[in-house]
């Protein structure tokens, strides 16, 4: 038997002798606040020193490449028909692009009256940078270049270098008559510098505010780039988010919302990073904050890098014969069927009509009646369906009358569907119309923020069709509408509800609930609600969208008055009806699947119903107790 183990004093006051001594030995060791303080300035003087130990470094051999008289670096100022740049000796940056021909929204003068930079004031840099052989960072950026300017034929050639003894760094940069400008990096001797294997590139912006819209110019703008050898274009969303790529990549755009400055490299970037960022709520100078982070591999110990820059408009015309490097792609017109329609049709339908040389607001009120004119034919049977229902409201609300008891459920579906089949009702016909008309809805939500043409155009009371309009102006407190009414949006959405009277849509809603039938009363108030939604989204929207929506809404009315009084009027309605009952009904695969399943659910009720039956039958030979059945029934009843 183990025996208990007894608590061991001597064990106790030796622990705590030795936790005594460990106490005073700490404080008598305890270095006194001047040491302390001693020991923290030498800390920082050591740093300190290091620090200058890395500048000087740096500064040694920034130096070798700076002996440059100041008045040899100077601003360089090239331009042509449609850029006009600027570069800075300092780094051989671009420090000024505008575009020629457009112009860019001024809050305080109430317009598109300025001029157009995508870059100025050093929102750009691109820097290339490598470990020198003295152990500091050597940032090109930071050197100061000796410029030369050549002109051959319709190209200006500018020539940046930077000199050191045995080592040699140019820039040179060549202007066509196009909106590119092709980039070369050139070294000799980068041995004698450094002994790295890959420079590392480097190229933040920030984009310039230049529309009206600032949220919406933020929610159009992105970080773009392709995949060497690939067509496709790729790009990060809302604003936020970072890309990591391995594989080359042959060119990076900052794509605002009209205008995109494109970086391309022959090679493609390898190992690359990126991404953009919104800027601050209160900040309207710039919309975004892009990056690009990227290596340059060193052949033969030399950079031998060819670039190319590209400060575009985003007309997608234009685009698609600059290049071949697809930056028509950067227009977002949508995916799929929607972006099809958009680049095919609709853009199509508005430069043919522009042609006439009327201004864009009438072309946006022609193309309405063009889309109206091809979907007239739908709009039609949407109309007759409606009517339909409407005239056999009636018969229905006698149905649901004599079948009010859920057990009669079956029934009242069956006789449902045989007064819709002997009408020649079809209950999910009404939904096609609105199915067939969404990939339109979509299609111009992509197409009329995106359509530089529109930009800057006034028409009316708006000043931009690409940018809300603020004809009347609300205090800033009150929420969602950031400080204005659109009057379009407003006219939109009292046409919307004079539609949904003169045609009859609400008249539908009302129309008692049917079995496996969607909640008609939901319907009807989510008609209702519908229209404050679009309200208070159009409202910061595009104008043209809303110009586009009034007019459809409008012309809705006038197809609906005139359907009403020559086509299909009541007297019409009931003829047709009767004419349908008189036809042979031929039942299709799914209207034949759901009689079956009808069927088969009601030979299931009719079946439970009898094996109740015989469980009551069966109680009373068991029991032969009338209490038994009667209870028996009562069950049955609840049942």
């Amino acid at each position: 038997m183990q025996q208990e183990k007894k608590f061991d004093f001597n064990q106790t006051i030796g622990f705590i002798l030795i936790a005594i001594l460990f106490g005073v030995f700490y404080f008598l060791n305890k270095p006194s606040e001047a040491e302390v303080e001693a020991q923290k300035k030498e800390l920082v003087q050591k740093q300190e020193q290091a620090k200058k130990q890395e500048q000087l470094n740096k500064t040694a051999t920034t130096q070798a490449f700076q002996t440059v008289d100041p008045t040899l670096a100077k601003d360089v100022e090239v331009s042509n028909d449609k850029l006009k740049v600027t570069f800075s000796p300092k780094g051989a940056q671009i420090s000024d692009v505008q575009i020629v021909g457009y112009t860019a929204y001024n809050d305080k003068k109430d317009g598109h009256k300025d001029p157009l930079h995508l870059i100025k004031d050093g929102s750009s840099k691109f820097n290339l940078s490598f470990k020198t052989k003295q152990g500091a960072v050597l940032n090109v950026s930071d050197l100061v270049f000796v410029p030369q300017v050549q002109k051959n034929a319709n190209n200006t050639i500018v020539t940046f270098t930077a000199n050191a003894q045995n080592s040699q760094i140019q820039y040179i940069y060549t202007l066509g008559d196009s909106y590119g400008i092709d980039f070369e990096v050139k070294t000799q001797g980068l041995s004698n510098i450094t002994s790295e294997k890959n420079v590392d590139l480097a190229w933040t912006m920030d984009g310039f505010s230049t529309e009206k819209g600032k949220d919406q110019e933020k929610y159009w703008s992105h970080t773009y780039f392709q995949f060497k050898g690939n067509k496709d274009i790729e790009y990060e969303l809302f604003g936020s988010d970072e890309w990591e790529e391995e594989e080359a990549i042959s060119w990076v755009a900052n794509k605002q919302q009209f205008f995109a400055t494109v970086l391309s490299n022959d090679e493609g970037f390898k190992t690359t990073k990126g991404g953009s960022k919104n800027s601050d709520k209160e900040d309207l100078t710039y919309s975004k904050h892009y990056h690009l982070n990227s290596k340059l591999e060193l052949k033969n110990s030399e950079i031998n890098s060819k670039f190319t820059w590209d400060f575009i408009p985003l007309d997608y015309k234009m685009l698609k014969d600059y290049n071949d490097k697809g930056f028509q792609n950067l227009i977002d017109f949508g995916w799929g069927l929607f972006g099809w329609l958009n680049k095919y049709f609709f853009l199509n339908v508005f430069k043919w009509l522009a042609s006439v040389g009327i201004t864009y607001g009438w072309v946006i009120f022609l193309m309405t009646i063009v889309v109206k004119l091809i979907l007239s034919p739908i709009m039609y049977k949407q109309y007759r369906q409606s009517a339909l229902m409407k005239v056999v409201r009636p018969e229905l609300n006698e149905i649901n009358e004599k079948y009010k008891d859920p057990k009669d459920a079956m029934k009242k579906q069956q006789e449902t569907m045989a007064i819709y089949r002997n009408a020649g009702i079809n209950p999910l016909a009404g939904c096609l119309p609105a199915l067939l008309q969404i990939p339109i809805f979509y299609a111009l939500f992509r197409f009329f923020p995106n359509l530089i043409d529109l930009r800057g155009v006034p028409f009316w009371f708006v000043d931009d069709l690409t940018a809300f309009d603020d004809l009347i102006k609300l205090p800033e407190w009150v929420p969602f509408l950031n400080g204005h009414l659109s009057v379009f949006a407003l006219l939109y959405i009292v046409a919307m509800m004079i539609y949904f009277k003169v045609s009859g849509s609400m008249d539908n809603f009302q129309m008692p609930q049917q079995e496996g039938m969607p909640n008609m009363q939901f319907m009807k108030y989510m008609m209702y609600v519908m229209p404050v939604f679009f309200f208070v989204f159009l409202n910061n929207y595009a104008s043209g969208l809303s110009w586009y929506y009034l007019v459809s809404n409008a012309i809705n009315i006038f197809i609906v008055l005139y359907i009403k009084k020559y086509m299909i009027h009541e007297a019409k309605i009931h003829q047709i009806i009767e004419t349908n009952k008189t036809k042979p009904k031929k039942t299709g695969k799914f209207a034949s699947k759901m009689q079956e399943m009808m069927q088969q659910a009601q030979e299931m009720q009719e079946q439970q119903k009898k094996k109740k039956q015989k469980e009551i039958i069966t109680l009373y030979f068991k029991f032969k107790n009338p209490l038994m059945i009667i209870n028996g029934f009562f069950i049955h009843l609840r049942q």
